[in-house]
């Protein structure tokens, strides 16, 4: 009756098409002297396609920059999808 976990055959594929990307955030250190990096990773693929340049003091900082990030990355694969179109 279609593929696993619920998702049918066509979302699974406009997944493909249409990517996203999944952001973890992980710390080092111990309190107070914490501070955190994060990993962007692209659907559900293991290996990360980009990390952060620097580690953060606090988690929402980290967090905002891992989004500005992401953000840039689906503003490209808008691009992508628009030029593909025409």
């Amino acid at each position: 009756m279609g593929c696993c976990n619920g998702e049918s055959r066509s979302g699974s594929a406009m997944n493909e098409k249409k990517p996203t990307y999944r952001v973890e955030i992980k710390n080092t250190g111990t309190p107070p002297n914490e501070t955190y990096g994060w990993t962007i990773y692209r659907n559900s693929d293991v290996l990360p396609i980009l990390r952060s340049q620097q580690l953060f003091v606090s988690r929402m900082a980290g967090l905002a920059d891992a989004n500005q990030s992401r953000l840039q990355l689906v503003d490209t694969d808008l691009q992508k999808w628009e030029t593909k179109e025409q």
